[in-house]
């Protein structure tokens, strides 16, 4: 059986992102170059695909709220 303290670690973000954190460091402690030159480009095209899509998202969302507030009312017969 489970215990809520189980349930609880199991999804607990803050330690999985540390452990993660510190299974990327020991890879890259490790020094294996190539090691290093994967987590190197990883992290670059990680990086590119969610700042794009964090732009792609602001500029659909600003585009929006531009429309919505330049439009006329309509006017009455």
């Amino acid at each position: 059986m489970f215990s809520i303290e189980t349930v609880a670690l199991q999804v607990d973000p803050v330690a999985n992102v540390e452990q993660l954190v510190e299974g990327f460091g020991q890879v890259a402690a490790n020094g294996d170059p190539l090691s290093i030159a994967l987590l190197v480009v990883g992290a670059v095209l990680t990086g590119v695909a969610a700042g794009g899509f964090g732009l792609l998202a602001a500029g659909s969302l600003l585009s929006g709220l531009a429309r919505s507030l330049s439009r006329e009312p309509p006017r009455g017969a």
